[in-house]
């Protein structure tokens, strides 16, 4: 079934994140029988989605002690919105087909009533709708901890069964560091750091799988409980799809969707109270969004001169 979802700011929990994915079983019925060049055309603004809000919210200070013992759990919302051009693809005759007239027919986001395109032979070919989202939102508890000389490890971890014969097992997990390079500079102006995190993202028995990487250098300062902070990144996004028709074998998808890869600014406020951050960040990347969230912990922002007081 259809479902559409048009309010970002709401998103606390993991559970309404988990709402907008498209059903499992139901994307397997949508994409078979597509070419490749059709099927990259109907699920690439999932990839968009995807790496949009996997990429974001991760890194939310460029402050890492050198030493100290430091360990924070909390919970990241990350939202983006579709535009028009993402809800519809000019697909590609298949061999075999001819087609008498231009249209275009919905992405996987797109309206979900599907196109029947008229061709030459008095043949018609249908097009599958798609799942009418207006954004793509998910949620994703984080931990961190640290630090060693001057790295943490950041870890993002979600397992389980949603309970629905369309969806079937979900999982998400993550794993990165981050690394103070404000401890090799005396005079320094921000906290400066460095970090990555690697990714796996998958619906169902491999129906959807999706590998993402995101480099990010992050400059922060603490103003009282106020610290603003600005990341320069790098993402890069792999997805594949998978489904079978047990009927008729060679119509079975085993497709990778091109890499995607794109420049990555965030721009963020943190404001913490006494061991409770809370967080809001703009995104510009595969697509622009915004996330929030908090966490509760030892881990937070502190001044430049605490940063540099080694």
């Amino acid at each position: 079934m259809a479902q559409r979802y048009a309010c970002p700011t709401v998103l606390i929990v993991l559970a309404l994140g988990l709402l907008s994915l498209p059903a499992g079983a139901q994307i397997e019925d949508n994409v078979l029988g597509l070419s490749d060049e059709n099927l990259e055309g109907y699920v690439s603004p999932l990839s968009t989605g995807l790496s949009g809000t996997m990429n974001a919210a991760i890194f939310r200070t460029g402050y890492v002690p050198q030493q100290r013992f430091e360990l924070s759990v909390g919970l990241a919302a990350m939202a983006i919105g579709y535009d028009d051009e993402d809800r519809l693809y000019r697909p590609t005759d298949p061999e075999g087909f001819q087609s008498l007239e231009q249209k275009d027919v919905p992405t996987i986001v797109g309206p979900s009533e599907g196109v029947l395109v008229p061709g030459e032979s008095n043949l018609t070919r249908a097009y599958p709708g798609g799942f009418d989202l207006e954004g793509f939102e998910i949620a994703v508890p984080q931990l961190s901890i640290g630090s060693y000389f001057g790295t943490r490890a950041i870890v993002r971890y979600v397992a389980m069964d949603l309970g629905d014969a369309d969806l079937g097992d979900f999982s998400y997990v993550g794993f990165g560091l981050q690394h103070s390079i404000t401890q090799w500079f005396s005079h320094a102006p921000v906290d400066l750091a460095a970090g990555f995190l690697i990714q796996d993202f998958e619906i169902g028995e491999d129906i959807v799988a999706a590998s993402a990487m995101h480099l990010n250098l992050t400059a922060s300062r603490q103003f009282g409980i106020l610290q603003p902070y600005v990341g320069l990144g790098y993402d890069s996004m792999e997805l594949a799809v998978k489904a079978e028709d047990e009927e008729d074998p060679e119509l079975s998808i085993d497709f990778t969707l091109e890499d995607e890869s794109n420049a990555h600014l965030t721009l963020g406020l943190l404001a913490r109270v006494a061991v409770v951050d809370v967080f809001f960040e703009f995104n510009a990347a595969a697509a622009t969004g915004f996330a929030l969230g908090f966490d509760l912990g030892t881990m937070g922002g502190a001044s430049h001169e605490q940063a540099t007081g080694y």
